[in-house]
């Protein structure tokens, strides 16, 4: 690791936070479009299967995204027969949940993230997988007060 002096942290901190982003989204571009699918729709496909049925303003929420990008996602995947609602009449109070499809996709992208995190952690012992994520929180937290 390069030395940590002011000069060169925020080179540093941005330089690898955005190629860990990068690197994300290639992985998930590559699975996503052997599926038909974008790497956009990972996280709704992904929350329904580990949460169970939601609510749009739910899955907006957890996805931390807008009413407008999830109502998109939700189009989508329902039209390609992945999510499923009961009626079309007050739509955004339905639950959003999995269909079989949906919950066959799901399930692989669950074992994908799983394979995916195992190998991104390796080499890592417990106590300095708990060391970054505590400090990876920290960092988002601060930045979060900064913006709101």
């Amino acid at each position: 690791m390069k030395n940590l002096n002011d000069k060169n942290i925020f080179s540093l901190f941005t330089g690898l936070i955005t190629n860990i982003f990068r690197c994300i989204n290639k992985i998930k571009q590559k699975y996503m479009k052997s599926l038909g699918l974008k790497s956009g729709h990972v996280s709704c496909l992904y929350y329904l299967f580990k949460l169970g049925p939601m609510s749009h303003k739910e899955l907006c929420t957890v996805c931390d995204e807008n009413k407008s990008a999830i109502s998109r996602k939700v189009e989508y995947l329902t039209n390609h027969d992945y999510i499923v609602r009961t009626q079309e009449e007050g739509k955004y109070k339905l639950p959003i949940k999995l269909s079989k499809k949906g919950t066959d996709i799901a399930k692989f992208i669950d074992d994908k993230i799983n394979e995916i995190v195992g190998v991104a952690n390796a080499g890592l012992g417990n106590r300095s997988r708990q060391i970054l994520y505590s400090s990876l929180e920290k960092i988002n937290n601060k930045l979060n007060e900064l913006i709101k």
